[in-house]
């Protein structure tokens, strides 16, 4: 796929830039243009963007556990649906069996009878010993034990030994969001004195109230400690000897059969919607793995035509004028891969924001002086002076539109607004990928 100069930015910048080089060659006083660099006209269109947009930052979303009911999880079905059919619309040749039959089997999760049950916890806080116990007492109910939490789980029930920590607290808040049901078993009691009892449950109850009920915060001792037994004989001996108790799991059991004989419809929309949202996830890595093989080859002759040009511009503000038509040319046709249309204006603001980011994160100058540092070493480059300037301009608009990359890949289909802060977030990532020596250094030898 080769880039043509029948794109309607292309023509305008390169069309601008021709004329400006000609007036200022055949006029015989001509104010000087100056020696800009990239980042100069870069910088300039970026500052007049965000005078246009100050005041319009968009915060990033808090996670927010979803009321669920049936509309929205047919939506999340259907939304499946239309990612799958679009991929498949997208990429005739990928065998999608397997995604399609993962669709099929959404709606009749929704009419099954059985329950998923999770048992989950740190390493030896009781899990198995639970378990074995509750599959005696609960046949009709599926059992897992897991260190993680699994979307296919219809409640969780989370085992401590005691308070807990961040990590558990994590933990229980992640899984909340995504509309996990939850009850807080804290097992073992047994190993604390009755009044410390008392307060670790209390403590628990406190620390979860705002997204578990203090009805699923449930003290129990599956495996109760031994207990020392003493029995006086008749010739005034004693006998002793440990006797294990029976397991304290009863208000855990009264709780299990509440929740599944009354929300029994409710833990099965919210796990169905959890394997459709997984299956979205799935089409979507899929989907951008597809686009990105797609995507490389575009900005790989981008970045060499923007070197092109800023080596062959006669004036150093030419190559500026160029380069941000390149830009813009760029994001539109990276934009059609990921379905984000831009109109040509859109394109010429985005473009222009994303120099004056990069400007203002220091890549400019970053990249600029490790390439200045490279091509001294070959003095033959290193004396034409535009080298640096070519090789920076491809490399720049590298970063840029592998950033455009990552921030689509996380878009829905509708992109409305930029979001500044994860624009930002994903140009220092993507630098921080690409600073790699190997990566200028091989970049430096191709445009040498």
């Amino acid at each position: 796929m080769g880039v043509k100069l029948d794109k309607p930015i292309l023509i305008t910048t390169v069309g601008l830039g021709l004329t400006v080089w000609l007036w200022s060659n055949l006029g015989d006083s001509v104010v000087a243009i100056g020696e800009w660099s990239v980042s100069g006209a870069i910088a300039l269109g970026g500052l007049l963007w965000l005078l246009q947009n100050k005041g319009k930052k968009q915060p990033s979303p808090p996670l927010v556990r979803i009321n669920l009911d049936i509309t929205k999880v047919n939506g999340a079905i259907a939304s499946c649906q239309q990612m799958l059919t679009s991929l498949a619309q997208e990429a005739p040749e990928l065998n999608l069996t397997s995604l399609k039959q993962q669709l099929e089997g959404l709606p009749e999760s929704l009419n099954r009878e059985t329950l998923t049950l999770t048992i989950t916890g740190a390493n030896k806080v009781g899990k198995t010993t639970l378990k074995k116990l509750l599959e005696t007492n609960y046949s009709n109910l599926s059992w897992q034990e897991t260190t993680t939490a699994l979307d296919n789980s219809d409640l969780l029930l989370f085992l401590v030994n005691g308070d807990l920590t961040e990590s558990e607290w994590s933990k229980i808040q992640q899984w909340h969001s995504l509309n996990h049901n939850i009850i807080l078993v804290f097992n073992k009691q047994d190993q604390y004195l009755p009044e410390e009892q008392v307060l670790i449950t209390a403590q628990l109850k406190q620390r979860v109230q705002s997204i578990i009920p203090v009805e699923n915060v449930i003290a129990i001792a599956s495996q109760p400690k031994p207990v020392k037994v003493r029995e006086h004989q008749t010739d005034g001996t004693i006998k002793e000897w440990l006797e294990d108790p029976q397991p304290l799991i009863q208000p855990l059991q009264e709780r299990l059969n509440y929740i599944t004989q009354n929300h029994h419809q409710q833990l099965v929309l919210a796990t169905t919607w959890r394997e459709a949202k997984q299956l979205q996830q799935k089409v979507k890595t899929l989907s951008n793995q597809l686009r990105f093989e797609r995507a490389l080859p575009i900005i790989e002759q981008y970045q060499w035509l923007a070197a092109a040009s800023a080596l062959a511009n006669p004036i150093a503000a030419l190559d500026l004028l160029v380069t941000l038509g390149i830009n813009g040319q760029m994001l539109v046709d990276l934009g059609k891969i990921y379905q984000q249309q831009f109109s040509l204006s859109q394109a010429q603001t985005a473009a222009a924001t994303l120099g004056e980011l990069m400007l203002k994160l220091g890549l400019v100058e970053v990249s600029t002086q490790t390439i200045a540092g490279m091509l001294k070493t070959n003095a033959i480059t290193y004396i034409a002076g535009g080298s640096v300037q070519a090789i920076s301009a491809a490399y720049l608009t590298r970063v840029a539109g592998l950033s455009l990359v990552e921030y689509f890949q996380e878009q829905d289909v509708t992109l409305e607004g930029w979001n500044l802060d994860k624009l930002a977030a994903k140009i220092k990532q993507v630098f921080a990928q690409n600073q790699k020596m190997s990566i200028i250094q091989n970049l430096v030898k191709q445009g040498v």
